[in-house]
């Protein structure tokens, strides 16, 4: 009988290394178009929150496969690390957006 469980969790971080291939492939055809860095592409916030969402279906997949507890926990805080990646990247990225508020007296 197929281990259900077994094909979900190695599904998971396929998927997540799937995810993280096409986003650095699509980003180094716009570095390439753009002629810059692919690092710089890389750094603008869809593509750095497309990649953390790979790393997290990854991390995801790497947890759930793990029998030993440590190993499970070390994924896990991994994972919350790209979460806290992603949060301080919206945070900074909504900072730029907002219209600086000037206290000038008129």
């Amino acid at each position: 009988m197929i281990d259900v469980w077994g094909v979900f969790s190695n599904a998971l971080w396929i998927l997540g290394l799937a995810v993280l291939l096409a986003v650095w492939s699509y980003a180094a055809y716009e570095a390439g178009r753009r002629k810059c860095k692919v690092r710089h592409v890389t750094n603008e916030l869809g593509y750095a929150l497309a990649l953390n969402a790979g790393m997290m279906l990854f991390l995801a997949g790497m947890a759930t496969t793990e029998d030993r507890w440590w190993a499970r926990v070390l994924w896990i805080v991994i994972g919350l690390g790209v979460i806290a990646e992603s949060v301080w990247r919206i945070v900074q990225h909504r900072k730029a957006a907002a219209p600086a508020d000037t206290d000038e007296v008129e």
